[in-house]
C-alpha cells in the first residue's frame, strides 16, 4: 500500500473536495502508470488515469481523472464506510513533489 501521512503528505493549499480530489489522482495515476485492473471479459484498464483535456465547446480545459478501485468483498456485509473497503494498487511510495 502507498503509506499516506495526512498531517504532513496532504499539502496546506489543498482546501475544497475538488482539489483533494484531483491532487488523489494525479498522485495515484503518477505512481501506478503501467498497472491494469481487468474490467471485464477483454476489457483491462489502467487503474489510475490522469490527464487535462481542452474542450472546445465552452472554451476550457478539465482534469478527467479515473479509478478504478478494487473493494473487498466484505464490503457486503461490514458496517462501516464504503471508502474503507477500497484495496492498495500498490506499495509504490508517494514522490516527494506531492507533498513538498
Amino acid at each position: 500500500m502507498t503509506v499516506l501521512n495526512i498531517a504532513n503528505q496532504i499539502p496546506n493549499s489543498i482546501t475544497t473536495l475538488e482539489e483533494c480530489a484531483a491532487w488523489s489522482g494525479l498522485a495515484l495515476a503518477n505512481i501506478n502508470p503501467t498497472l491494469q485492473a481487468i474490467e471485464g471479459v477483454g476489457i483491462n484498464q489502467n487503474v489510475a488515469q490522469a490527464g487535462i483535456f481542452y474542450v472546445q465547446a465552452d472554451n476550457k480545459y478539465r482534469l478527467l481523472v479515473r479509478l478504478s478501485l478494487q473493494v473487498s468483498p466484505d464490503y457486503l456485509i461490514g458496517g462501516s464506510k464504503l471508502w474503507t473497503y477500497a484495496q492498495e494498487f500498490s506499495n509504490t511510495a508517494l514522490p516527494s513533489g506531492f507533498y513538498s
